[in-house]
């Protein structure tokens, strides 16, 4: 949504990841759910009509959000549900006292075998 630019893709037209020539670009993130170079129709009509905003997070804010959550509250999020808690954690900190409510859409035990890849390999340097 931050960076990609209208186009079709797999028949529908939204906001994609795209080159010059309009060829999908490749994709990365640590969440296997996010790690796909389009967004639904209806995310695009909605940032275009400017009814919403979409921002960014990083794989290590993602990672760093899963390992705060699960320390403090002893939920582990799945990484997809752990870009907005890295989201949420920026907002509150322009915005404090308000009140955040964030849907965690799934479980972070589908995410341990990269959980433990990622976040051993960050504890070791």
């Amino acid at each position: 949504m931050s960076y990609g630019r209208p186009g079709v893709l797999h028949g529908s037209f939204s906001i994609l990841l795209q080159d010059q020539d309009g060829q999908v670009q490749e994709t990365h993130s640590v969440s296997a759910g996010l790690d796909y170079p389009g967004v639904g129709p209806e995310h695009s009509l909605l940032r275009a009509a400017g009814r919403v905003r979409y921002q960014t997070a990083s794989d290590e804010e993602a990672l760093e959000a899963v390992r705060a959550c699960s320390e403090s509250e002893g939920i582990l999020p799945a990484l997809e549900s752990a870009h907005a808690l890295a989201g949420a954690k920026r907002w509150a900190a322009t915005h404090p006292g308000a009140a955040i409510l964030i849907c965690l859409s799934g479980r972070g035990d589908k995410d341990m075998p990269t959980l433990q890849t990622t976040l051993l390999a960050t504890e070791a340097q």
